[in-house]
């Protein structure tokens, strides 16, 4: 199954709640999936406003996401670490009020320490957090992101040892941060093949992948540009998803939220009637090329 969607409340939405984002994403864009972004700072939920979340996605079959503030440094010590659990756990918690699938976080810095023992801790700090989860009863999975440049922990070798080490911990597909990088390294089908090779030891059930262009130079990522702006082809991934048959979930981060991730929706429905030979697709429904 494919699911699409973006990062946020749409741009083009007048509303300006999640609320609003929500119906907008499936009545007006016709998407079926929505990442809540916390990123900014913690954003105050009232219980009636996640239970409308909750029930609305659950009625109208739209998947949702979460992302927890940017700066969490889960290899960090003291107060600092403190922070970045508390913004994780009360995230978290939004999170199981409105039903989402996961949250997903960043993972930290090397600072001063190794990579070694950055991992070490990431690992030890994310065991703690999934130990709080177990208590509260949070269902939803904890999804550690890629990381697109070089001085922040989170290359795809390296969150999947997190991933490897904490159960129940998945990876968050950052696929423009990983195309960062390896300085444009996701160019060609055996480039993108490369990456779910790497995952496949994760047995993941589930793909969640982060969508966007991104300006970059020597492995390190500027910052995010709309998708046909990037030099990463989207094709050789959604042929692979496809023949594949991948159970996927598409967020656009680019700077064109909806506008992208109705691009994405687009391309993913010209590869489908490419193999059905037919003039129009619904990328919900692949019973055709199965």
């Amino acid at each position: 199954m494919i699911r699409i969607g973006q990062a946020g409340i749409p741009l083009s939405c007048k509303g300006r709640t999640n609320k609003d984002g929500l119906v907008y994403t499936k009545k007006i864009l016709d998407l079926n999936a929505m990442e809540v972004q916390f990123v900014r700072g913690l954003y105050v939920m009232e219980d009636e406003e996640a239970q409308f979340m909750q029930e609305y996605a659950k009625e109208n079959d739209v998947e949702l996401h979460v992302h927890a503030p940017y700066y969490i440094n889960l290899a960090g010590s003291g107060e600092e670490l403190n922070l970045s659990i508390e913004k994780i756990m009360f995230s978290a918690r939004l999170a199981e009020k409105m039903g989402a699938k996961t949250i997903v976080t960043h993972p930290g810095y090397y600072g001063e320490n190794t990579e070694r023992k950055t991992s070490k801790k990431i690992i030890k700090n994310a065991k703690k957090l999934q130990g709080i989860f177990k208590k509260e009863k949070i269902k939803v999975k904890l999804a550690i992101e890629t990381m697109g440049k070089q001085k922040v922990f989170g290359s795809l070798d390296e969150i999947v040892e997190i991933c490897a080490n904490v159960k129940g911990v998945i990876p968050g597909i950052g696929i423009g941060h990983i195309h960062a990088r390896t300085n444009g390294g996701l160019k060609k089908r055996e480039d993108f093949e490369e990456i779910f090779q790497k995952l496949k030891p994760l047995r993941l059930k589930h793909y969640l992948i982060h969508v966007t262009g991104v300006l970059y130079e020597n492995g390190n990522e500027y910052y995010h540009l709309p998708i046909k702006k990037g030099d990463m082809p989207l094709s050789p991934l959604i042929d692979i998803i496809l023949d594949k048959n991948y159970d996927v979930t598409f967020i656009s981060e680019s700077p064109l939220l909806e506008h992208d991730a109705v691009y994405i929706r687009l391309q993913v429905e010209k590869a489908i009637m490419k193999r059905t030979g037919k003039e129009e697709a619904d990328y919900r429904d692949l019973s055709e090329i199965l």
